[in-house]
């Protein structure tokens, strides 16, 4: 009987990853994020890629089919998707005086995402016509009752107060509900953000703000984002992180790695369901997190 495989990921401690190990370094306002490859890639078996529906076997000579988990495939995607959204939030957005957080609701039950879509363009031509020194990064984000929120980090270029009035968001937003607050004190929004867009609330409402009772379901609203749709989108102001691409050697020459808020280390563990339980380690992926405004955490 043929062997089923598996990839898990596993932490561990007391990892330091060699001076070669491939290392990105993402530079994202006062965060920057390190991701280190101890190998460039990792061959967990004999097998090629050739296609998202077909591999090589290189011992056989064989071309066979994948078995696609599309519920896997979609988790993956939307974890690239995120940490991509976060990189950008964070990169644009510090609680500084000139930005603001809206939520756009709708007064009744809304479940075509693409109206989402087309509703947001119209409101935001609306706001752009009464405030032209504006951008913005938007999020829709699903709701498990069925419906959409709409999240939009707004920011002046101008650099000065910003202040939107409640009711005018609301008359150019024309569909329900807008409820607009600054983000204070907070020195990774886009953390911040990440928690609310895959985390469920169980006692969340239509229409209604997010309230502060809560009984969090982490990661339960991955499940509810449609699949090949960008949930996300960014005007033309909305500057991308600057990412390079070094050796981990070179990266201790640039970081002292005990200042960082965040450092942990995972391995990648190719797993045989067999009786024997056969597995072995294929790669170590270590990632590092530094924060200019934050001091070492203790």
């Amino acid at each position: 009987m043929k062997k089923r495989k598996k990839v898990t990921t596993r932490i561990v401690t007391n990892y330091t990853p060699s001076d070669d190990a491939i290392t990105e370094i993402v530079y994202c306002g006062n965060i920057t994020e390190l991701k280190t490859l101890e190998k460039r890639s990792t061959r967990i078996s004999r097998y090629k890629h050739i296609s998202k529906t077909e591999y090589y076997d290189t011992k056989t000579g064989e071309v066979r089919k994948h078995h696609i988990n599309a519920n896997q495939n979609k988790k993956r995607n939307l974890n690239k998707s995120f940490e991509n959204l976060l990189y950008l939030i964070n990169n644009n957005f510090q609680s500084n005086i000139n930005e603001l957080h809206v939520i756009l609701t709708y007064s009744e039950k809304m479940d075509d995402f693409d109206k989402a879509s087309r509703d947001f363009k119209t409101f935001w031509e609306k706001l752009n016509y009464n405030y032209s020194d504006l951008d913005y990064i938007r999020i829709i984000e699903p709701q498990h009752t069925g419906t959409w929120h709409i999240h939009v980090l707004i920011k002046s270029k101008n650099k000065g107060y910003l202040s939107i009035p409640k009711e005018k968001l609301e008359k150019f937003w024309g569909n329900g509900y807008a409820w607009v607050d600054k983000i204070k004190n907070n020195d990774n929004i886009g953390a911040y953000f990440m928690a609310h867009l895959k985390n469920i609330d169980v006692f969340e409402k239509e229409s209604e703000k997010p309230n502060d009772t809560k009984c969090i379901v982490k990661g339960a609203r991955l499940h509810f984002y449609p699949q090949g749709k960008r949930f996300y989108s960014y005007s033309k102001g909305i500057k991308k992180p600057v990412t390079i691409r070094t050796t981990y050697g070179k990266a201790k020459e640039k970081f002292n790695f005990d200042d960082a808020v965040f450092n942990r280390t995972y391995e990648v563990v190719l797993q045989h369901d067999d009786e024997n339980k056969e597995e072995r380690i294929v790669n170590h992926v270590t990632r590092s997190q530094f924060n200019s405004e934050r001091k070492k955490k203790s």
